[in-house]
């Protein structure tokens, strides 16, 4: 079933259509099918995506198929012609530009934001390059797919018994899978990897508002602690102090950051960590029984570690390009390992 997940997740979402799709897979033991759902980044954020899915889900395995009372169906809306696509893109571009006219008008509208802009790139580059290893290497087409799962409970013990938080546990896991394969390949462990993380910017009471509200920071990963306790205290002391820097949303320097993903050396794997359902979703009275996301893998940069919580478990894929990572199983092994010295496997 990985395998088919793999092969539905390599090929890009067809531009001439909504920029989603659902897949649903059956034929897993006891009845069960499995369900994917792809969906663009530029439609939402993690936390956005998962209120859009919650719509799609029940509560309850009896939940009403009717509407509520007082709720009425919505009409369907036709999709919008090319002519009309057209005349909405000139609309937007017409808007940027009068917008950019009149900032150069008046710079006091500007000057804050770029401000804070070069104090955020300052502050990257003040952390130097991140080291040169296997794991960055031009990505192709081919992905591989592999899961583990932890108990949620005891993860937030661990953390809160070390001062941490969920994603720094999940991010000292990362690491000691990091450590054992290169470790595996013969490469110096000697050093602190960087991962990027996302960090919300969107307000709690508004989590469906749609778009991307999503900063980022980039965390060094201590491969060269061997101990996981130290490893972990070393990231949450990290993950807090890198919070208190100025940090810019990645969607307001698309160019740029798509212009240099082939080449950067600011980041050596991708990490996500999005809170999900703390009850059971149910799909035509069906339980889901568990939920991961799978996040992409571009430029050059080969591992992407997702962490979804969901009903007690904190669901964790590894996905890489396979021919960059083709020994993912070793780099699992080391996160799980890790996990497990944590008592949280």
């Amino acid at each position: 079933m990985l395998r088919v997940v793999e092969e539905l997740n390599e090929h890009p979402l067809r531009r001439e259509r909504p920029l989603w799709e659902l897949w649903t897979l059956p034929g897993l033991a006891d009845g069960r099918l499995a369900m994917l759902v792809r969906l663009h980044h530029v439609v939402a954020d993690g936390l956005a995506a998962l209120a859009l899915l919650a719509s799609w889900f029940d509560f309850a395995p009896d939940a009403p198929n009717a509407p509520a009372d007082g709720v009425a169906e919505r009409d369907l809306v036709p999709a919008p012609s090319r002519e009309e696509l057209l005349g909405d893109n000139r609309r937007r571009v017409a808007r940027d530009i009068a917008n950019g006219a009149a900032s150069l008008i008046h710079p006091t509208r500007w000057l804050p934001d770029a401000a804070s802009s070069a104090r955020a790139a300052l502050g990257a580059l003040s952390d130097g390059l991140a080291p040169r290893t296997s794991l960055n290497r031009a990505v192709g087409s081919r992905r591989r797919l592999l899961l583990a799962r932890a108990d949620l409970a005891r993860v937030k013990t661990v953390a809160h018994q070390h001062g941490a938080k969920v994603n720094d546990v999940a991010l000292a896991a990362i690491a000691g899978g990091a450590r054992t394969l290169l470790e595996h390949r013969g490469e110096p462990t000697d050093v602190e990897l960087r991962a990027m993380v996302p960090v919300s910017q969107r307000p709690s009471g508004d989590p469906a508002s749609g778009g991307n509200l999503v900063a980022v920071i980039v965390v060094p990963l201590p491969i060269g602690e061997p101990d996981a306790i130290r490893r972990l205290e070393r990231i949450a002391r990290d993950t807090i102090e890198r919070k208190k820097r100025p940090i810019r949303q990645w969607d307001q320097f698309p160019t740029a950051i798509t212009a240099m993903m082939n080449h950067q050396r600011f980041v050596n794997l991708f990490t996500s960590n999005v809170p999900g359902p703390s009850v059971p979703w149910y799909f035509a009275g069906a339980r889901v029984r568990e939920m991961f996301q799978i996040g992409p893998v571009q430029g050059n940069v080969a591992l992407n570690v997702g962490v979804l919580s969901y009903d007690g478990i904190l669901g964790i894929d590894v996905v890489a390009d396979a021919d960059a990572i083709p020994d993912l199983e070793i780099f699992a092994a080391g996160l799980e390992a890790t996990l497990e010295k944590f008592g949280a496997l």
